[in-house]
C-alpha cells in the first residue's frame, strides 16, 4: 500500500500562522523531512511534538532520497517542511514530490503562507498578473544582465534577495531602472515588518544601512509609454494579449467590464474610459 506525502507550509515568522491542518500532519506523520532540521526541530518543539526529522535539503545525500523512497513504498506518511512557507516554492519540495509520485505515493498540498502572494498583495502593486523569479544572481554581471532583463516585463514581478547585497541591487535597479516603481519588505510577519516603497532611489535612501532580515522585491512591470519606446507592439487594438485574457477572467469572476477596466488602466498608465471603449468593442 502506497503512502503519502504531506507538504506543510510552516509560518514566514509568525508562529500564530500555523494552521490546524499543518499541526495534525506533523503530528500523525511518520517521518519529518526537512530543509534545516534545527528550524523545523524549533517548531516541533514549539508544537510539543517528537517526531523523527531527516534533513531534505539541495545537497541532501542518496541515502536521504533512498530512506524517503523506501517510507514511501511501505505506505508510511512523510510530512515535508521547507525552512519559511509554502513548501516547494524555490526549495526542494518539487524534487520530493517528483519522487513521491514515482513511488506510487499520494501527494497532499496543505494551504498556507507564502512570501510570494504576501508580498505581492502587501507591495500596492498591480497583482492581477505577476511572475515570482526566485532569487536574484549574487554576482554583479548577471544581476545587472537580469534586472535589465526586467525592463520590458509587463507584469509585477516578484524576487528574493540576500540582506547582504540589497543595497547594491537598489543601486543596480536606480542606475537601470530609476523611474519604475518598487516594494522592499523586510521580515514579513514578524514584529519589526517593514515596508519600503516608492522608485530605486527612494528605497535606498529609505533603507539605509539596514542589512537584516529576509527580504523580498517587488517591481511594477512596464508602463504602455515604456513598452512602445521598447519597440514593443502592443497587440489587439492597444492591449497585449494578456490583458484581454485578464478582462474574460474578471468577467467571468462577476466583475463588470468598467469594473474591470480601472485596476487595468493603472497597471498600464492609461485612462479607464479609453480601455473600457476598446474593452466593449473587443479584440479584432
Amino acid at each position: 500500500m502506497a503512502g503519502r506525502l504531506i507538504l506543510v507550509p510552516t509560518p514566514l515568522g509568525n508562529r500564530g500562522d500555523l494552521t490546524h491542518r499543518a499541526v495534525e500532519a506533523l503530528r500523525e506523520a511518520d517521518l519529518v523531512a526537512c530543509e534545516d532540521t534545527r528550524r523545523t526541530g524549533g517548531l516541533l518543539k514549539h508544537l510539543e511534538l517528537d517526531r523523527p526529522l531527516l534533513r531534505f535539503d539541495d545537497h541532501a545525500p542518496e541515502a536521504s532520497v533512498l530512506r524517503l523512497r523506501a517510507l514511501l513504498a511501505e505506505g508510511r506518511t512523510v510530512a515535508y517542511c521547507s525552512d519559511a512557507g509554502m513548501p516547494g516554492i524555490n526549495d526542494p519540495g518539487f524534487e520530493l514530490a517528483r519522487l513521491a509520485r514515482e513511488a506510487g505515493a499520494g501527494v497532499v498540498v496543505l494551504p498556507g503562507p507564502s512570501a510570494v502572494t504576501l508580498a505581492v498583495v502587501a507591495s500596492g502593486l498591480p497583482s492581477h498578473a505577476f511572475a515570482f523569479l526566485g532569487y536574484l544572481p549574487p554576482r554583479s554581471e548577471p544581476r545587472r544582465t537580469f534586472l535589465q532583463a526586467l525592463a520590458g516585463r509587463e507584469e509585477t514581478t516578484v524576487v528574493f534577495e540576500s540582506p547582504h547585497r540589497i543595497a547594491e541591487t537598489l543601486a543596480d535597479l536606480e542606475a537601470l531602472l530609476p523611474d519604475r516603481e518598487i516594494a522592499l519588505g523586510r521580515e514579513l510577519t514578524k514584529l519589526h515588518e517593514t515596508w519600503y516603497r516608492g522608485t530605486p532611489a527612494q528605497v535606498r535612501a529609505a533603507l539605509g544601512g539596514e542589512d537584516r532580515g529576509e527580504m523580498v522585491l517587488v517591481l511594477a512591470g512596464a508602463d504602455a509609454k515604456r513598452m512602445l519606446a521598447s519597440g514593443a507592439a502592443p497587440a489587439a487594438e492597444g492591449l497585449p494579449d494578456w490583458a484581454w485574457r485578464f478582462l474574460d477572467a474578471a468577467r467571468e469572476g462577476g466583475m463588470t467590464l468598467r469594473e474591470a477596466v480601472k485596476p487595468l488602466a493603472r497597471h498600464l498608465g492609461r485612462e479607464a474610459s479609453e480601455l473600457y471603449r476598446i474593452a466593449a468593442r473587443g479584440p479584432e
